[in-house]
Parts: structure tokens; sequence; C-alpha cells
């Protein structure tokens, strides 16, 4: 398996120029040992092009394994993340931080209409709000492609259609049996972009679908959670402003029953006063 490193490419043209290259490498080895005296430079050159094309084909093979691997989650709920590896895809969000990490992600998929850096560098870190877009295939002359929004985050996106051509957007298209699906983010200033779709059988990309829905319901789960702690704090707040009012108003009332005797004579309502003193001057940013 190892020698079929050295007739790895691409493509049926690379391989084809590949197999002729080796194979004057080959004959230029042969001729240096076979030489009077030997030359030691034709052996070495020769060797050199034989390493450089294993090595190629080497890597070529690894990627290759790895973009038709399949894509797998690792979700770790207690760390608010979530990686997905596999299919030519690796991917991690992070709920602290709530961003996207693209740590890598094959050419082919990357999208014509994603940030000018992500597609140079196939990589990148992008934040909330993003989304991954179930596109179903449609059997029409002119490969169109109607986007609907799946899992959880379809209630984020209610009302969204997506009707693109492939070609323009640089989306894949589906064949029979096949699911496609697209990864969105929200450019501040110029709405959702594409950055990347992968294309193949329906378990295939699963994982992606879900795991964007899982995290879409971690941020549904704390901004109610912060919206909970807020309103409590609200309301904290309006519960010592109405104690403080009311305390007010009944020390305003026993001065004007009892004028300066309420000073002497009742020490309990002074505590109260400072009381409510100490009440108007706590705010909620103070307190919080």
């Amino acid at each position: 398996m190892w020698l079929f490193a050295l007739f790895q490419a691409e493509t049926s043209f690379g391989r084809v120029v590949k197999m002729g290259t080796f194979g004057a490498a080959a004959a230029a080895f042969y001729a240096g040992l076979t030489s009077t005296p030997q030359s030691g430079v034709q052996i070495a050159l020769s060797l050199a092009v034989i390493a450089a094309l294993w090595l190629h084909g080497y890597r070529e093979g690894r990627r290759s394994s790895y973009a038709s691997a399949q894509c797998d989650a690792e979700i770790r709920e207690d760390e608010g993340r979530i990686r997905v590896a596999g299919g030519g895809v690796d991917l991690i969000l992070h709920l602290a931080s709530r961003t996207l990490t693209v740590n890598k992600v094959a050419k082919r998929f990357v999208s014509t209409d994603a940030p000018g850096e992500f597609q140079r560098l196939r990589s990148g870190r992008f934040e909330w709000p993003f989304r991954a877009l179930a596109l179903e295939p449609e059997l029409v002359s002119n490969a169109r492609s109607v986007g609907a929004v799946s899992g959880a985050s379809a209630g984020r996106w209610t009302g969204e259609e997506r009707t693109a051509s492939a070609s323009d957007a640089g989306e894949t298209t589906a064949l029979a049996g096949e699911r496609a699906i697209g990864v969105y983010w929200k450019h501040p200033g110029h709405g959702d972009r594409l950055l990347f779709s992968v294309t193949g059988p329906a378990g295939k990309y699963e994982a992606i679908d879900r795991v964007f829905s899982i995290f879409a319901a971690w941020i549904d789960h704390e901004d109610e959670a912060r919206r909970a702690i807020e309103h409590r704090h609200q309301a904290e707040a309006w519960q010592r402003d109405w104690e403080a009012k009311r305390l007010a108003e009944e020390l305003d009332h026993t001065r004007r029953r009892g004028g300066s005797a309420f000073d002497e004579a009742d020490p309990h309502m002074r505590i109260a006063a400072k009381a409510a003193k100490a009440a108007k001057a706590i705010t909620p940013s103070s307190r919080w």
C-alpha cells in the first residue's frame, strides 16, 4: 500500500504525470548505479524526485481519506463546546464566547460568497449568529435549490426561504439520495453569508445539522436564564424603591402630626428613617 503513494493524485492527468516522472527517475537511478564510474549526483537527484513523489502521494491519500470519512460530533455539554470533524470538515462551537471556529474545511466546499480571508485560509472564527441550512435537492434542469431551516433553529429563522442558483452561490448540487447542508454566518453589515456547503449521503453530514440545532437550543436556554435574572433584578429594585417611598411618606406624615417630638420620643421611627435613606441610596447598578 505504501507504493500506491507514488501514483496517488487528485486527477487522472496528475496520475499520468506522476507515473511518467517516477519512470524517468527510476531509469535515472538505474543508469547512475550501472554507469562507470557511478554518478552520485544522478543517484541523489533521482532518489530525491522519488521521495518527493511519494510524499505528495502520501499527503494526497491522507487528504482523500479525511474528506471521505464519516462526519462525527463530540458534544461536551459541561464545557459548552461541540466539535465536528470528518468528511473534509473540522469545526468547533463555543458557548462561552458564542463563536464558530472553523479549523479546516476542504477547498471544494468553500463558497464564493464567503469572506475573502476565509476563502484564502479555509479557516476562521465567526461570532453568533450562525446556522446550518439543510438544502433539499430539486431534480430540475436549472439545478436550483430551495433552503429550509431544520431542527431547533427553525424557530429562530422562521419564515426564511433561500432560493439561489448553486453555481452562483457556490453551493454544491445534491443528487438523488444525497443531502446538501450549508453553513451560514450573519455578517453585521451584509446579512447572511454562505461559508461552505457539503453534499453527501443522508447520514454522512447529519452531525452538522444536529449540532447546530443543539447549539441554538443552548443559546436559547442561556438567553432565557439571563432574561430571568434581569427580571428578578428589576423586581427587586422596584420593591426597594416602593419600600423607600412608603417609609418616606410615613415619616413625613408623622413629622406633620408630631413635629419635633418625633425625633426624641420615637427612636424606632428614627431607625426607620435611616433605613429609608439607605434604601434610596442603593441602586440596581451599585448592588449588582
